[in-house]
């Protein structure tokens, strides 16, 4: 089985149709068990992430006894156990690591780097592509715990980290507007991201378009300077001094 929560949440098992998981509260209530795998959770904070934000009605209790018997039948047609247990105040589901999604992006993440390191940019290129073809949206969506927005954002780092790293391999493949393209979408995120901007100025330069190179330092340059007060930072100054003086450089050059 296998807990998707790289968007909203999804349950999928090897021969089944995907789990019907109702959305809203049962969905919302499932992504708290689940973020907190393994562990009791109180009944009290099962109703503070189903109603977040709101005062929760008298009927809550009841309520949240609904969505978990309705849970337990949802996962029962792919399910060799008992999912999701209960004692007196808490509940907890028993789903093992490599059952979700966030483990199997570690992973390939985590090995996608050591491929790159070691030079075998298709392995690489192979793991980092499958762990970005995980992502659905935001992390644990519709969850608002502070555990969750805490995990929510470890995971867009992470997410920031893989889409860096492709277009490395992908730059090193020669996949060039592949390359390109990924950091033009991080840096749309975020224009404020130096080593991205960095990346993108060495990849310019390298594909032989030094005007485009030099032209996108200043574009950076001029946010930096806007938005900060500062001068951009050595990465991108160590980018452009080399498109300056004509050289090409290893992409890991910005890292």
């Amino acid at each position: 089985m296998l807990f998707q929560l790289l968007g909203p949440i999804e349950v999928n098992a090897p021969g089944h149709p995907r789990l019907a998981i109702k959305p809203g509260k049962p969905a919302t209530v499932l992504t708290a068990l689940v973020l907190e795998r393994g562990k009791w959770v109180d009944v009290d904070r099962l109703i503070d992430a189903a109603w977040y934000g709101r005062t929760a009605p008298a009927s809550a209790r009841g309520n949240l006894k609904s969505y978990i018997c309705g849970l337990r039948r949802a996962l029962a047609p792919a399910a060799d156990r008992a999912r999701i247990e209960s004692r007196p105040g808490a509940y907890r589901i028993v789903v093992d690591h490599n059952e979700t999604d966030i483990h199997h992006v570690g992973r390939n993440s985590a090995e996608g780097r050591d491929a790159l390191g070691d030079g075998d940019y298709e392995r690489a290129a192979k793991l980092l592509t499958d762990a970005l073809d995980l992502w659905r949206g935001t992390p644990f969506e519709g969850l608002r715990s502070l555990d969750a927005l805490a995990e929510v954002a470890r995971l867009e780092r992470l997410h920031v980290q893989i889409r860096e790293d492709l277009a490395e391999a992908s730059h090193a493949l020669g996949r060039h507007l592949d390359a390109i393209s990924l950091l033009h979408g991080l840096i749309a995120e975020d224009p404020l991201r130096e080593h991205a901007w960095a990346r993108l100025v060495l990849v310019l330069n390298e594909t032989g378009q030094r005007s485009e190179a030099l032209a996108t330092f200043r574009r950076a340059r001029a946010i930096i300077v806007r938005e900060l007060g500062v001068e951009p930072g050595a990465a991108l100054t160590d980018a452009h001094r080399t498109v300056l003086l004509g050289r090409e450089t290893g992409f890991r050059a910005a890292a």
